[in-house]
C-alpha cells in the first residue's frame, strides 16, 4: 500500500481521497477514514504514527482497529489504487472512450447520437499532433465503428470506411513491425540473444515496391532498418538524417529520441569500423537531439547520454563546448548518478587536455554500477597509464579487464571482441619502442585490417606517434 501511494503526486493523493469518498466506487466509509489518516504522512510515509504497532496501540479516531482489520484495509486500498489507475487511464485514452460510446450507440441503433459522437471523436483525433503507430490504430478503431454503422444501414452503396479501416490497420502494423524489428536487431548486437524476425523480408519487399513517403512513421523506421541490413550504402543514413530533421515533431519525445539514437548507433558502428569522419556525424546528431529537447526524461538527463555527448565533443576537438556542457548540465543529472557521471566526464575532459594525473584521480572514484561506464572507465585507466609510462599498473589493469570481459555473461561477443582487441593491441604497442620500426609498421597494418577495436582512433594515433619519432 505504501509503495503504491509513494508514487502518487499530491494532486493524485487528493483525487484518490475523492474517489474513495464516492459510494459508486467505495461503500466502506471506514476505509476513507483510514486512508485520510495515512495520507497525512505523505510523501515519505515513514512517520512512527503509521507503524502497525503504533496504530494498534494508539488507534485512529473513529476506527476500531485490530491486526486483522488493518491487513484487510491495506489490501482493500491496494485494490482501490489499482482500480483508480485503470479508471484514470481509461479516460486519458480519449479515442478509446469515444469508440466505446460509438459501439454502444451502434448496438442501440441511435444514429443521431452516433453521428454526433463521431464528429467529436474526429475533431479530437485531428488535434493529435503525432502521426505514429498509435495514431493509426486509433484511426483504425474509428473507421471500424463507422463501417459497422454503415453495414447496419443495409444500404447498397459505396462507403470508404471499410477500406479506410484496412488501410489504417496496415499502417499501424507496418509501422509497429518495423519499429519492433529495429529494436530486435539492435538488441542482438548488444547482448547475447537470438530473435525470430518473421515476415520482415515480405514487408521490406513491399516497401521497396510501394511509396509511403507521406507516412514518416514508416519511412523513418524503414531507413533505420536499412542502416542495419545494408550497412555499406550511405544513402540510407543520409535519408534518415533528412527525415529526422523534418519530421521528429510528429512523434512523442521518447519515440523521437529513440529514432535519433538509432542514427547515432549507426555512426558509432562506423566509428568502431575505423571511419573517423563519423565522429562529427555522431556529435552533430547528438547536438540536434539536445537542441530539440529530446534528451531529457522527466526533466533529467541520463548519465549515459551525458557521457556520450561529452566524449563526442572531445573526440571532435570541441573542448570548450564539452566544458560548458558539463558545467551547465551537471545538475540535470539524477542525484544518485551525478557524482559518478561528473567524475568520469570531467576526468575525460582532463585526459583529452593532457592532464593525466588529475584525470586518473577523478576516474578512480567512478563506481562500476553500469556496464558501459565500467568498460569505458577501465579503458581510460589503461590509456592514462600508457601516457604516463606506468607499465606495471597498465599490465595489471589489462589483465583485470580481460577477466572482467571473460566473466561477464550479458555482453555480446561483438562488444567483447572490441575491447579484447583494444587490450591485445595496446599491450603489444606498449612492448615496442620507436626503434622497432618493422614491428610497429606490422602492428599498424594489423590494426587497420582488424578495425573492430574499441577506441581505434586513439590506438592508431599512438602507433603513428612512435613511427613519427622513429623517422625523426
Amino acid at each position: 500500500m505504501i509503495e503504491m501511494l509513494k508514487h502518487f503526486s499530491t494532486k493524485e493523493l487528493s483525487r484518490f481521497s475523492d474517489y474513495l469518498a464516492s459510494p459508486f466506487f467505495n461503500k466502506d466509509e471506514e476505509l476513507l477514514v483510514f486512508y485520510n489518516y495515512v495520507k497525512k504522512y505523505a510523501p515519505e510515509f515513514d512517520g512512527k504514527n503509521i507503524e502497525k504497532e503504533r496504530l494498534l496501540a494508539k488507534g485512529i479516531p473513529g476506527l476500531a482497529l485490530n491486526e486483522k482489520k488493518i491487513g484487510y484495509m491495506m489490501s482493500d486500498i491496494v485494490e482501490h489504487c489499482e482500480n483508480y489507475i485503470r479508471y484514470n487511464n481509461h479516460f486519458e485514452e480519449d479515442i478509446e472512450g469515444y469508440v466505446h460510446l460509438l459501439s454502444t450507440y451502434n448496438k442501440w441503433g441511435t444514429d443521431k447520437l452516433f453521428e454526433q459522437t463521431l464528429r467529436e471523436a474526429r475533431n479530437t483525433l485531428t488535434k493529435n499532433p503525432f502521426r505514429n503507430a498509435p495514431y493509426f490504430f486509433k484511426e483504425y478503431l474509428l473507421q471500424s465503428e463507422v463501417n459497422l454503422f454503415f453495414d447496419r444501414q443495409k444500404k447498397r452503396a459505396y462507403d470508404a470506411s471499410l477500406q479506410e479501416a484496412a488501410n489504417f490497420l496496415d499502417l499501424f502494423y507496418i509501422s509497429t513491425k518495423l519499429k519492433y524489428s529495429c529494436e530486435l536487431i539492435n538488441r542482438q548486437k548488444l547482448v547475447v540473444t537470438d530473435y525470430n524476425l518473421r515476415l520482415l523480408k515480405e514487408i521490406s519487399d513491399h516497401l521497396k515496391e510501394n511509396s509511403y513517403e507521406e507516412y514518416p512513421s514508416i519511412t523513418i523506421y524503414y531507413q533505420i532498418l536499412m542502416t542495419f541490413t545494408d550497412t555499406d550504402t550511405e544513402v540510407h543514413f543520409e535519408e534518415l538524417k533528412r527525415l529526422l530533421d523534418e519530421h521528429t515533431t510528429k512523434f512523442p519525445p521518447d519515440e523521437a529520441r529513440d529514432m535519433y539514437a538509432y542514427a547515432q548507433n549507426f555512426a558509432i558502428r562506423k566509428i568502431n569500423a575505423g571511419e573517423k569522419r563519423y565522429l562529427r556525424e555522431y556529435f552533430d546528431l547528438s547536438k540536434a537531439a539536445l537542441e530539440k529537447e529530446l534528451l531529457m526524461v522527466d526533466g533529467d538527463l541520463s548519465p549515459w547520454t551525458f557521457k556520450n555527448l561529452v566524449i563526442a565533443a572531445l573526440r571532435v576537438g570541441e573542448f570548450n563546448w564539452a566544458e560548458q556542457f558539463i558545467k551547465n548540465y551537471k545538475n540535470r543529472l539524477n542525484e544518485k548518478f551525478r557524482s559518478n557521471a561528473y567524475n568520469y566526464n570531467q576526468g575525460a575532459l582532463l585526459f583529452f587536455k593532457g592532464q593525466y594525473g588529475d584525470a586518473l584521480r577523478l576516474i578512480n572514484q567512478v563506481e562500476y554500477t553500469d556496464i558501459f561506464y565500467a568498460l569505458d572507465t577501465r579503458t581510460m585507466q589503461i590509456k592514462i597509464y600508457y601516457q604516463l609510462d606506468e607499465w606495471d599498473p597498465m599490465q595489471s589493469a589489462i589483465e583485470a579487464f580481460k577477466v572482467y570481459l571473460r566473466r561477464n555473461k550479458t555482453l555480446s561477443e561483438n562488444v567483447k571482441l572490441l575491447y579484447n582487441n583494444f587490450l591485445k593491441y595496446t599491450d603489444k604497442l606498449s612492448r615496442l619502442t620507436k626503434r622497432d620500426k618493422p614491428k610497429l609498421t606490422e602492428l599498424k597494418q594489423k590494426i587497420e585490417e582488424t578495425k573492430q577495436i574499441a577506441d581505434l582512433g586513439w590506438l592508431q594515433q599512438k602507433v603513428d606517434e612512435k613511427l613519427i619519432d622513429n623517422k625523426r
